[in-house]
């Protein structure tokens, strides 16, 4: 399970790796709540103990965190901030556990989190020996999103292999379906903002910088590729990362053979966040969007299933079959006009046929998916048409859900 992070503070995977050893260091294998993420000063332990980037400003007796506007502010760590002031309303908090979550560094269990085998493994490496780049490297791409990227500038490099950071694009898609509410239009809003694609690409090309995929054009390559991680660092340490291109170190095997994404984004993740909206006073959007999300949610996840499907059994999907496969279930993935493809799942399109271009870790889906279905009576808040046949719709396993199985529904599967 995963979720799309887009705050800029994550991207410092030198800030994460702080961030997971106090955890590790004050938690062990134990439990944590979003809060324990912040920097508590009543708490005579906190990341400022792991942290390698503070820097001691003149006049000044303790060492600060240099990417604060005010580095005196009681906020204290750019990536989580603290108990005692917190303006970002707990979201850089959020966003750090999810990515540590994304790199596979912790596990979720509900409201709570906990350090996995690996982010053991990662924390008891000190961040600038050359060992640490290969746990780097192993921990980047666990995380769905990040294949997106590798996949994206694989398709938009030229003959140089260079690709342009404005050139990708990451984010979920703006499908203008519209709600009728009071006899008044609304348009819903299932797309990511400017703003959001922006911070949500800057994380991942600073973390593809960090293991070696990338290199920002006027930066010498790392003579010894184990040290790429420290070699960067200066770049990654800027305020502000204002490189618009970048030399590609993506081997066409790592995209070609298929690789298998441990942490893809999970069911609830499917539809971006509606907080923003009321923020804006965007209620009568953001409500008409809610009562919808659902459907929105259904859809993506079963159009991300079939090609996680597909792709075990080395196959693609019809894309008009797939349309009208959903479309026979409509109350459960039809609003209006059918979704655009979810942008965070690399596919390619051949003719009228999709193939996915990575393999999903399907019990990782079905996982998520379980959480928020009853089969038989309701999927996800939206009652069964008389007709179907839930069974052929949704098939209940041990250890999850079956979205759309191809054994049941055969006409959108078998091209080869």
């Amino acid at each position: 399970m995963a979720y799309l992070i887009n705050r800029n503070p994550s991207g410092r995977l030198i800030c994460l790796h702080a961030l997971s050893s106090y955890l590790a260091n004050r938690f062990s294998t134990g439990k944590f709540r979003l809060n324990d993420l912040k920097y508590d000063a009543t708490c005579s332990y906190n990341i400022h103990q792991t942290c390698k980037l503070l820097v001691k400003l003149p006049a000044v007796s303790f060492p600060v965190c240099p990417y604060l506007d005010n580095p005196l502010s009681q906020a204290k760590c750019y990536l989580t901030q603290s108990i005692q002031e917190d303006k970002q309303k707990s979201k850089s908090a959020s966003d750090a556990f999810n990515a540590l979550e994304g790199l596979g560094l912790i596990n979720r269990d509900g409201n709570l989190g906990y350090i996995s085998n690996d982010g053991l493994e990662f924390t008891q490496h000190d961040y600038f020996h050359p060992s640490t780049f290969k746990l780097i490297r192993r921990a980047v791409v666990r995380y769905g999103p990040f294949w997106s990227l590798l996949f994206l500038c694989k398709e938009h490099k030229d003959h140089q292999d260079i690709v342009k950071r404005e050139d990708i694009r990451i984010g979920y898609p703006e499908t203008q379906e519209i709600l009728v509410r009071n006899g008044r239009s609304v348009v819903l809003s299932t797309g990511s903002q400017a703003d959001t694609i922006t911070r949500t690409r800057s994380v991942l090309f600073a973390w593809a910088v960090t293991a070696g995929f990338l290199l920002p054009i006027g930066l010498q390559s790392p003579k010894e590729v184990s040290n790429w991680h420290v070699d960067l660092l200066p770049f990654i340490r800027n305020k502000k990362w204002t490189v618009h291109s970048y030399k590609m170190f993506i081997e066409d095997s790592l995209i070609s053979g298929k690789p298998y994404v441990e942490r893809p984004l999970g069911y609830n993740a499917m539809t971006k966040s509606t907080k923003a909206l009321r923020e804006r006073n965007q209620e009568e959007q953001r409500g008409a969007t809610l009562e919808l999300e659902a459907i929105i949610k259904n859809r993506r996840f079963a159009i991300s299933y079939l090609l996680a499907l597909a792709s075990e059994q080395d196959s693609g999907v019809y894309f008009d079959k797939l349309v009208i496969e959903l479309a026979s279930y409509e109350p459960f993935f039809v609003i209006d006009l059918f979704d655009k493809l979810p942008e965070p799942i690399p596919y390619f399109l051949h003719g009228a046929i999709l193939r996915q271009a990575n393999l999903f870790a399907l019990q990782s889906l079905e996982e998520t998916f379980c959480l928020s279905v009853l089969t038989g009576q309701v999927i996800v808040g939206v009652a069964l048409p008389r007709h179907a046949d839930p069974e052929s719709v949704f098939q209940q396993e041990t250890g999850g859900c079956r979205a759309l199985d191809p054994v049941s529904q055969p006409s959108a599967f078998r091209c080869r």
